[in-house]
Order: structure tokens, then sequence, then C-alpha cells
């Protein structure tokens, strides 16, 4: 594979070198696209031209850049809510224009609603790729009173949670751990507020999102499942505005703001939940004593240092608190710090650079009778990543290279009270750095284009550390140890690396279909490791050594993408096949946390993931939405040397996070320029659980027997949610309302989170099911900006 991919890279650059000589001199178009009412960059709009086989999407400053051929274009500006323009131009000599949209809110008919623009759905190369504007965000259902964009992501084809209450998604047959969600560049790990509920992106702070379940670009690489970035708004305004929201649950307020006109933007932002009412209204006198709220904080400033350069400077800080019955509280959450140099170099050509740091953190406290105690773990990532891009004609070339430095404290127990029989344990940090080069370019010929990248990743494993040898005859346990190794600060104990290879390829049939295949490599070197099906405080990373290699991923893929009615009506089908090495499962009764030998109570498998993915998407009219359905299978194999290192006799089994089926259905209708409607509906198939099938005593003691590993399923999970958004009429230009009111879970389905069991004298162990949220629950928001 790797010569296959040197190979046509290199006969594609002679290619296009040989073009590029017979096509005659191109000029650079440097373009701005803004907003009428308020002169604000409008992120993600599309400029196309050839009638619409070509084209490129705004950037989170409203610009973009193309190299074209002398001659007469004509050119084709839209957005999601603007009125579509078209603009002749004469290509003879570098040009730098602005275009202006305004808002488009009367004309039924020309309400649009897009999760991929025609240019990035129909005819790029990439497959797989799913861009949000929040404006789309916006269209759909707000669950809890708020529009949500990791919610929004579960609605994708592809794209599942192991349930109601769960944070955390799965991507096309991956784990929880497999994704990499990006906030301005910077990685964040728990990505769920409110058992779920709320993601930790206010939508007021959020512009765009963009999901890569295939077609990964290089200058990605540590997780072999996806990639999610998130951009936060630009500051860059002309005049000083506040926008926000009051609702029953939660509540938000963003402040921007410009401090030096058109060169310097400030924006502060806050959003917090007072949702403990709801606890205290309840029955349960369990419940009434608990406690639930969540804070999000966000600053960013934007400095245009001219009209090639930016400098830009963003943070975020949240958490979570709970509480049940007083008797443990939970506090967890991230921190998030990025630093963002870009500036448009002569030639077409572009350089960014990009420095974050990272933290997630977790807190336990236990306040029993003689069980005080205090539980800490906390993860750092901190990143330097810089990339030179340039337009060559119709072609594009990126390179670059980035480092990563992580310090994982995967857990410090101490007590609280003298009275307190806890013991203290320090478990070890876990040390390590990973270093990558890559390189992508894009080719685009008259139906064909390719993008090929190769990205090349090292990973090294750091001490301070304690390395254990285990008897090669035993399975590996605290008994096995026959010799222990200490390797100082500093001091390299392993290192891994290799080749991570990315090609697609997309053929257009005509203006309205394509056809397109792809193929990617992925290495992950940070594990999560946690046995329950959820994400928890409690879970920890684990990085590669000498005992746990990094994960390797290898997915391909084809899609046929096909257009109707003038781009009203988008239709995708997808198949994807991936295959993972060094997956990570567990020993029956595994004892993940404050372990010092963890490697004991892990086994190595292979994992495998297919599935198919179809799409519908009607993006104008009165009546909007998406149609997708999604038939995804993941299976884990475990075959290892001994009898504690197999499960279910070695063959394959159902991921805790397969779910075959899944349905979903957005509409979204337009009853006036005022009030419109909105529904979701959502099917899946019941995740896998194992289960107690009889049991047996030994003495007085109750011992259950356990079928294979994830051969049952909990009941299916539907769910349906409804909203409608209100825009008064207002004759303050500069003020803008609306009302949201919605229900959730609007007919009472009762979902399982999960079943659990309990122990019948004289019969096996019952099942019970666990529903987090089993009735209607309405909500009602007042949105304002000004």
């Amino acid at each position: 594979m790797i010569r296959i991919y040197i190979v046509s890279l290199l006969m594609m650059i002679s290619l296009s070198e040989g073009l590029s000589i017979q096509q005659g001199p191109t000029y650079h178009l440097k373009g701005k696209v803004i907003e009428k009412k308020n002169g604000e960059p409008i992120v993600g709009a599309s400029i196309t031209w050839n009638n619409g086989t070509e084209g490129k999407v705004t950037d989170v400053n409203g610009v973009f850049s193309v190299q074209l051929l002398s001659g007469n274009y004509k050119l084709t500006i839209s957005a999601v809510g603007k009125k579509t323009i078209t603009k002749e131009i004469n290509i003879k000599e570098d040009k730098s224009l602005s275009f202006t949209l305004e808002n488009d809110v009367v004309q039924l008919s020309e309400v649009t609603v897009r999760s991929t623009t025609d240019v990035t759905h129909l005819n790029s190369a990439s497959m797989g790729v799913n861009r949000l504007s929040i404006q789309s965000i916006k269209q759909m259902p707000a669950l809890m009173g708020e529009v949500d964009v990791m919610n929004s992501i579960v609605t994708l084809p592809g794209i599942s949670s192991v349930g109601e209450g769960a944070g955390g998604i799965n991507v096309r047959g991956g784990s929880v751990g497999q994704n990499l969600v990006l906030f301005d560049g910077a990685p964040i790990y728990y990505t769920s507020h409110l058992f779920g509920f709320f993601s930790v992106f206010n939508q007021d702070v959020t512009d765009n999102v963009t999901l890569y379940k295939g077609s990964m670009p290089a200058r990605y690489g540590g997780r072999v499942s996806s990639v999610i970035a998130v951009e936060s708004l630009n500051t860059l305004v002309d005049s000083m505005r506040f926008i926000g929201g009051i609702g029953l649950i939660s509540s938000r307020l963003t402040w921007v703001t410009p401090v030096i006109s058109n060169k310097l933007g400030l924006m502060v932002s806050t959003r917090t939940t007072y949702s403990d009412w709801l606890l205290k209204s309840a029955s349960n006198p369990q419940l009434k004593s608990s406690s639930a709220s969540f804070l999000d904080l966000n600053a960013k400033v934007d400095y245009q240092l001219n009209d090639r350069s930016k400098l830009t400077f963003s943070t975020y800080y949240g958490r979570d608190q709970f509480a049940f019955d007083a008797d443990t509280s939970y506090m967890y959450g991230n921190f998030a710090s990025t630093l963002n140099y870009h500036v448009e170099l002569n030639g077409g050509m572009n350089f960014t650079g990009l420095a974050t740091i990272s933290d997630n953190f977790s807190s336990v406290l236990g306040d029993y009778s003689n069980q005080q105690f205090e539980l800490n773990i906390n993860n750092r990532n901190t990143s330097v990543k810089m990339f030179l891009g340039a337009e060559l004609g119709q072609h594009y070339v990126e390179v670059g290279g980035e480092a990563n430095i992580y310090e994982l404290r995967p857990g410090n127990l101490k007590p609280t009270s003298e009275k307190s029989i806890v013991n203290e344990i320090k478990i070890e940090n876990d040390l390590g750095r990973e270093f990558g080069l890559f390189t992508e370019a894009t080719f685009k010929f008259d139906k064909i284009k390719f993008i090929t990248g190769l990205r090349y990743s090292a990973y090294q494993k750091m001490g301070s550390y304690t390395s254990y040898s285990y008897d090669n005859s035993e399975t590996k346990s605290v008994n096995s140890i026959i010799d222990t190794t200490y390797y100082g600060r500093s001091e390299k104990v392993i290192d891994y690396s290799g080749l991570e290879p990315r090609i697609s390829l997309s053929y257009n049939i005509d203006s309205q279909q394509s056809f397109k295949l792809g193929y990617q490599r992925t290495r992950q070197y940070m594990h999560l490791i946690a046995n329950n099906v959820a994400i928890a405080p409690t879970d920890i990373y684990k990085l590669s050594n000498e005992h746990i290699e990094p994960q390797i991923g290898d997915q391909w893929s084809i899609g046929y993408f096909r257009n109707f009615r003038a781009d009203m009506y988008e239709s995708s089908a997808e198949l994807y096949y991936r295959k993972t090495q060094n997956t990570i499962d567990y020993k029956d009764g595994a004892q993940l946390l404050l372990n010092n030998v963890l490697e004991t109570e892990l086994v190595n498998g292979a994992g495998i993931a297919y599935g198919a993915e179809f799409s519908l998407i009607k993006t104008a009219g009165k009546l909007t939405g998406r149609l997708s359905y999604t038939y995804s299978r993941a299976f884990i194999q475990v075959d290892g040397e001994f009898d504690e290192e197999v499960i279910n006799e070695g063959k394959l089994y159902p991921a805790y996070y397969d779910k075959p089926h899944d349905f979903t259905t957005i509409l979204s209708y337009k009853l006036s320029s005022q009030l419109s409607l909105n529904m979701n509906f959502t099917y899946s198939t019941g995740r896998p659980v194992s289960i107690p099938i009889s049991k047996y005593e030994v003495g007085a003691i109750a011992i259950g027997e356990f079928s294979n590993r994830n051969q049952y399923r909990i009941p299916d999970f539907h769910r349906m949610d409804v909203s409608f958004n209100y825009v008064p009429q207002n004759s303050k230009r500069k003020f803008e309302s609306s009302w949201t009111f919605g229900i959730y879970n609007l007919y009472g389905r009762k979902n399982p989170f999960s079943v659990f069991f309990r122990d019948q004298n004289g019969a096996p162990p019952q099942a019970y099911r666990l529903a987090i949220l089993g009735i209607p629950f309405p909500s009602i928001t007042y949105n304002f900006k000004f």
C-alpha cells in the first residue's frame, strides 16, 4: 500500500506540473464574504464557478483564496439564511474582492438548511465528511431548551451513542475513546454536561463544526475513528453586542465587543444550569438530597495584525458537579487554551502556527461513616502544530508537523479525615511524547479529483516509569512478576512509529452525481481505559508502553452521491470497512481504577467494523430536513495464549457499542416568517449486554454465572422530540429575539440506559430496567441578541 501511494503521488505531481504548463498563467483571487447588516464575516459561505463544478468555502474570517486561469468567471456566492448572489469577474491579474450578503427571512422557498455545501458534498474528493454551521444546527429541535453540537452530530448517519444520558459518541463502529474532539484546535476529553443532555459547546460561541469519519486530513492524527473540529465565532465586529438565552434549566450570556475597530476584538461568555430544582421536586428521598449542575466559561481575542495576518487566543473552562444522596460528590471538567497565528503569503501561500494546552480533571469526594476520601485524576496535553499551504493552479498542497507532550496522572487517593480507614494510594504518572510530519495534496482535473496524504507519526514512552516483567508461562498478574526495571525522568522506555497513508478519489459522472473511493490508516497511542458503557469521572487514559501497543486502524470506503431538482435534494450512499489492530478489552472482573499494574487487567484483540450509510436531505422550501439510515456492525476478537486472555472462546463478539440499525428523521417546517416547527425522531437497536443465566451457591454465598460476553441486548431505543421557534416582529433593527418551546421525549418512552439484576431466592437473578428520563420533558427558552 505504501509503495502504491508513493508511486501514485509522484505520477499525479508530474501530471499536475504538465497540465499547469499547458494551461498558461494563473492569478490569485482573494475574497471576503460579509453580512450586509453588521459587516460580520460569514463563515462557511460557498463560492462556486464553472456551473458549480468548482468552488471554495470561506474560513473562520469569512475569507477564501484561490488560483484561477486568466478569463471570465461567473461566481455564485451563497450561505445558510442569506440571499444568493452572482457576480461576473474578469481575471487577468491578482484581485482582492469583497461580497456582501443580506438576510433572507421573507421568501419561504429560499429557506436553506445544509449539513454540507454543494461543493463539499457532491464535487469534492472528500468522503465521510460533514460540515455543520451553527445556523444549520439551529434548524434542528432544541433539546432541553438549547440547540446542541454533540446531539446534532448524533443525528448524522454512521454516528450513535450507547444510550440516553450517556456522554460521548460512537463513530462507524468505534469506541468513545477513538474520537479526537478539538475546540479551536485544542483537545477536549469530557464533551458532555449533565449526563450527556448538554454538550460543552455553547451555541452562542460555536461557529461551525466539521466531522471527519472518513477522508481524514493528514494534519490530524492520534485517533483511529474520527476527528470532530469545533471552531468558535470571530470577534472582529463593528459594534458591541450581547447574545444569550434564559431557560428553565440553563441560561447563557455572551459579550462581543470591538476594542480597536476592525483590528482587535474580544469575546467573553458564560453558561450555567440550575437543574437542582428538578431533583428537589422528585418524590424519591435519595433524589431530593441530590444535586447536579454545570458551568462553562469562554473567552477569545482576535487581533488583525494587517490585511494578511491574524493572531487569535481562545480559552475554555468547563466543569460538572453532582452528588447523590449526599454520600459521594463528583466534579469533572476541561480546561483548554489555543494561540493561533495565520498569515496569507504571496503567490497563494498561507502559513498557520498553533500552540495548545489542554487539561481534563476529575475529583471524587466520599463521606461515609468511616471512609472519608478524595480521589483526583488529571491529564495534560501540550501541543505545537505548524503547516504551510499553497495554491498551485487548480491544485492545493499542504505540508507541516506537530509535537505533543502527554502527562497523565491516573489517580491519587487520600483520606480526608483522621478517622478514615482509607489508605493513601498514588498511581505513577504516565509520560510520553508524540511527533508527526505530514503532507497532503489536492489535485483537480476535469472530472476527477484526488486527495493524497501521508503522515508519519512517532511516539516515545518516557520515564519516570516502573516497568514490570512477567513470566511468559503465565498470564500477566501480580503473582507472575519476575523482574522490575526503573526508568529515570526523561529516559526513553520504548518507541513506536509508522506511516499513515490516506487517499480519496472522486469521479464526477455529471453535474448531479459523483462516485468516490477512499482509504486511510491512522495510529492511536493514547487509550481510554473504561469498562463502563458511558463516559464517567473515574475513567482514565493510558499511554502505549511495552505491554500496550498502539491501535492501528485501516478503513476502506466507497460512496455514491446524487443531487436532484436543482440541488434541492441531496442523497448519498456510503459503504465502509475498518480493521483495527490492538483493540483493548478487559479480563472478566477487571479492576481498572487505582491499579499500578493495569496491564494485568487488559487484553489485546482485533476489531472489525463495517456498515452502510444512506442519507436524503431536502435543502430548500417550507419543509426541510434529513432522513438517514445506518446499518453498522462492530466486533472484537480476543484469543490470547492463556485462558484468562480468551473471550467467548476466541470467537468474534459484538462490542458494547454495536447497534446494527439506526434510523433518524429531522424535519423543519416554516409555518410563517415568524414561526417554525421542528421534529426529531430516532430509532436504534439496543446495545449488547452480558446477563446472568444461572446461579450456584458456595456455602452461604450465591454466585451468578454469566452468559458469553455481549450475547444479549437491552430493548431497542426510540424517541421523538418537537420544538417550536417563534421570532416576534421587532421595529428595533438592532435587537433580535426568539422563543423556543420544546418537548423532549414527546410520548414518554422509558428508554433503558442499562439493565441490572437482583438475586431472587430459589430463582435466577431477575432483570430490571434503568431509565434516565422516562417522561415527556417540556422546556422554554428566551433567546436574544442586541
